[in-house]
């Protein structure tokens, strides 16, 4: 199970949206850790809501066939391809533990997400109406999902 993946990472060394600039909240996220490990976050299957969580980096995951097949169209992605950082400075250094599920409550209830503690605050990871959402739980712009924290994932 990639949630389980992360939690077993070890500590965040970086947290990025990455792909083509100017960067909105529909854009994949990638959580970089120290061990080495890279995990891209993106929009769920269905309905446009929840996350799916792979490893690896989103430019080899949605285009690395490219290197071989079409290597001028590979590389032509890839020269554009940027990072920017996401602001959460005190998830860096920190590790995923005790990951549970997240449910959003308001206008309807569906699952989108998790929640992770990250060095004793609540990380939330979710997607919602195709926007890729990380910030602490706590945050006051969360306030209008409503969610409902789950039991932990086992």
């Amino acid at each position: 199970m990639s949630v389980r993946a992360l939690v077993d990472a070890g500590p965040i060394a970086r947290i990025t949206r990455v792909g083509h600039a100017p960067f909105e909240g529909d854009d994949p996220i990638e959580i970089f850790f120290a061990n080495g490990a890279v995990f891209h976050i993106d929009i769920g299957f269905e309905g446009a809501t929840d996350i799916v969580i792979r490893e690896g980096a989103l430019l080899d995951h949605a285009y690395g066939h490219l290197r071989t097949e079409e290597p001028d169209t590979y590389r032509a992605i890839a020269r554009d391809w940027t990072h920017e950082d996401i602001d959460l400075p005190w998830l860096i250094g920190a590790s995923l533990k005790l990951p549970r599920r997240l449910t959003m409550t308001n206008p309807y209830s569906v699952d989108v997400g998790y929640v992770f503690d990250a060095g004793g605050r609540d990380f939330a990871l979710f997607g919602e109406a195709d926007y890729i959402n990380a910030a602490a739980l706590e945050d006051p712009e969360l306030e209008s999902f409503r969610f409902e924290v789950g039991a932990l994932i086992v």
